[in-house]
This record gives C-alpha cells, sequence and structure tokens, in this order.
C-alpha cells in the first residue's frame, strides 16, 4: 500500500475542509451567560421623579456574557409622536433615586426600539452590574432625563408621584402649600419616599408626614412614617415595611398626609387610591 507524504496529507486534509466545512478545527470557544434579565418592564413612572404627562412603556432584555461583553434589547410602545429616543444608559442609583452613567450603551435606534452590543466592559462595571443597586434608562429628544426607567437589581412594584394640596384634606383646607410625594415599592418590601412641602405660610413649619389608610373624603388612621421630623422630608428614605403594609400600599385606599406646627391634623394630603 502507497503512503501518502506529510505534503500529500496536508493537501487531503485542505481538501476535505473545504468540501466539509465541519471538519475545521475551532479553536474558539462561544461566551456562556454570566446573567440574563428577561422583560423587565421600561416605565416612564419609574423615573425619579416621574416626567409630567408621560406614559411610555416597554421591555428590556439584557445579557451579560463571559467575554466582558453586554447584549441589550428593548423598545418602547407609545413613543410620543412628536418625540424621538436619544440615548440609553446603565446607572448606578437605587428605586428612589437619579445616579450617574457607568455603562453606555451607545444605541443605533430603529423608530423606539434597539439591538446592540456592549464590548470589553472592564472587571469595575461587571461588578457593579452584577451587584449594585443599578438601573436602565433610555432618554429621549423632549426628556433628557430620561423617558423610561428600569431597576435590575429588583423589581419596582409601585411608583407613584403623588401631588400633595390642602383642597384635599378633610375638611378642605385654605393654605398656599403645595407638596409631593415621590414613592417607589420594591419586591423586596422596601419603599423608598421622599416628601417634599414648599409655600408654607410665615409662622408655620412642617413637622412630620404619613401614609393613613383611607379613601377620599375620608380621615383613617396612621399606617407608615415617611418623615418624622423636619429633616426627614426633601430627601429620599429607605422604608423596610411588614408584609401587611407592603400589601395595603399595594392594593388599599391609602393617602399621604403632610402635618404642619399649625396645621397639626393636616396641612396637604393626595391619595394613592
Amino acid at each position: 500500500m502507497k503512503l501518502l507524504s506529510g505534503f500529500g496529507i496536508f493537501l487531503l486534509c485542505s481538501a476535505a475542509a473545504a468540501t466539509f466545512p465541519g471538519c475545521k478545527h475551532d479553536d474558539g470557544v462561544l461566551p456562556t451567560s454570566v446573567k440574563r434579565w428577561d422583560n423587565v418592564i421600561i416605565s416612564a413612572k419609574n423615573e425619579v421623579p416621574a416626567p409630567a404627562g408621560r406614559t411610555e412603556e416597554g421591555e428590556l432584555t439584557l445579557e451579560l456574557l463571559s467575554d466582558n461583553s453586554l447584549k441589550y434589547d428593548f423598545h418602547i410602545h407609545n413613543l410620543a409622536p412628536t418625540d424621538a429616543l436619544s440615548m440609553a444608559h446603565i446607572h448606578f442609583a437605587d428605586a428612589g433615586n437619579s445616579g450617574p452613567v457607568f455603562i453606555d450603551l451607545k444605541p443605533t435606534f430603529i423608530g423606539a426600539a434597539a439591538t446592540g452590543t456592549v464590548a470589553n466592559l472592564r472587571q469595575g462595571q461587571i461588578d457593579t452590574l452584577l451587584n449594585q443597586p443599578v438601573y436602565f434608562n433610555v432618554h429621549s429628544n423632549q426628556v433628557g432625563s430620561g423617558i423610561a426607567r428600569a431597576q435590575l437589581d429588583k423589581t419596582v412594584e409601585l411608583a407613584m408621584d403623588i401631588p400633595l394640596s390642602g383642597a384635599n384634606e378633610v375638611p378642605a383646607g385654605t393654605t398656599a402649600a403645595t407638596g409631593l410625594a415621590i414613592l417607589r415599592l420594591t419586591s423586596d418590601k422596601i419603599l423608598y419616599s421622599k416628601i417634599s412641602v414648599t409655600g408654607i405660610e410665615a409662622g408655620d413649619s412642617i413637622r412630620v408626614a404619613h401614609i393613613h389608610r383611607g379613601g377620599a373624603g375620608v380621615n383613617g388612621p396612621v399606617r407608615l412614617f415617611l418623615a418624622n421630623n423636619i429633616d426627614e422630608f426633601g430627601v429620599v428614605r429607605v422604608i423596610p415595611v411588614l408584609d401587611s403594609i407592603y400589601t395595603m400600599i399595594k392594593n388599599d385606599p391609602m393617602y399621604v398626609n403632610a402635618h404642619s406646627k399649625i396645621k397639626a391634623a393636616g396641612l396637604v394630603r393626595g391619595q394613592l387610591r
């Protein structure tokens, strides 16, 4: 039997590889999935504060791969026809705050959607993405601070920005003061709250704020303290809540009431529902 020379073997293998591509030896190893975020809800309500009059929502899928790349796919359903998406990032902050960008996705938008990959993430970016409070934020021409947002480290179960007014008190009060309660309730039973009150009359001062149980037109009992003193107004507070309070906040008639020195029964009020 005639033996092939080394050169003949080379030619034979080359021909086989050309005819049968599967015969090629692939030294590359496909990256594996490190973590995947599937169908995360993006919403204008999750922005802090929420942009007035905007109702945009959508879905996001992210996948971190072992080669330090991050794949993304997102779309917005109901972007205002006069607006256009401009940027998308991952930011560092909890559900009650807005924070700095630490991963710029630099997407190419097709309408109100984008798909792509960010390569060569640094280890610090990866560690933050996996272990810290972070959120996805998509920006638009009309709302540069962010048109829709999704928390990635936990799920936001309730997001409300509640205007507070003396007219909502029972009985209705007369005051120039107004307020805003920003509430974000997450799946791990944490309430992020920020209560702000302005325009209080001379000689009066803000004191405390609560969530009460009760519908519009009814006064009800305190169920949760939001601000215990003047120093807890205008700042984000992180409040663990009991299972029963968590369920009430999500489902029951509840209202926010801010009380002052002179109007101890209630200065300004707003309904959750």
